[in-house]
């Protein structure tokens, strides 16, 4: 079992089976007394929210290490978690507006939330874009720091207008409260399988 997890080629399979769980997670989550059967789709939009936001201080920190210690991997692990941090966002804003359509029958495009979301994934394209164009790793690493202290700073920033407290943690259920935690280890273990993926090479 070991051998299987850890070998690269089994990498997309592994992926593939945690989208898969996660899938089913959703569909056997209970309702929720306000948003009913729809707040599944709350499920997943807060835990591709929250592993975004973890990949990005991975990032961030692996930044962080790769300047002190100057270990190639590091700035390898740094960019392949940006990268992943921010389609997990990309996923997570695409989600949020399937859920807003479903819910509230409405995008609320100037919803602090939704537009936080919007400068965040510009502090990302610019992060990339520094990395990319200035060739340079320790750039990169700072650039990936940068990125986790701006998504954070912004986050615990930004005011709810529209956007609900979450349904999830007012909640007396302990299995809502169960079942978006299993959805949540189930994203963040597909989206770090996807950086060894990109990340590592068989031996």
């Amino acid at each position: 079992m070991i051998k299987i997890l850890q070998s690269r080629e089994n990498i997309p399979l592994l992926v593939a089976g945690a989208v898969l769980l996660t899938a089913v997670l959703a569909w056997l989550a209970p309702a929720e007394a306000t948003l009913g059967e729809a707040v599944k789709l709350v499920y997943v939009h807060a835990a591709l929210m929250w592993v975004g936001f973890g990949l990005l201080t991975f990032g961030g920190a692996a930044g962080v290490l790769y300047a002190l210690r100057r270990n190639e991997a590091l700035i390898v692990w740094s960019s392949g978690t940006a990268v992943a941090g921010i389609m997990m966002l990309i996923a997570t804003g695409l989600m949020g507006m399937l859920t807003a359509k479903i819910t509230w029958g409405a995008v609320f495009w100037a919803e602090p939330r939704m537009l936080m979301l919007g400068q965040i994934l510009g502090a990302g394209l610019i992060a990339t874009l520094a990395g990319r164009i200035s060739g340079s790793k320790s750039v990169t690493g700072a650039a990936n720091f940068g990125l986790a202290v701006v998504a954070w700073v912004l986050v615990i920033r930004t005011e709810r207008i529209i956007h609900p407290v979450s349904p999830i943690f007012r909640s007396d259920s302990t299995a809502i409260k169960v079942f978006p935690l299993l959805i949540t280890a189930m994203i963040a273990f597909a989206g770090l399988q996807a950086v060894r993926y990109w990340a590592t090479t068989d031996k």
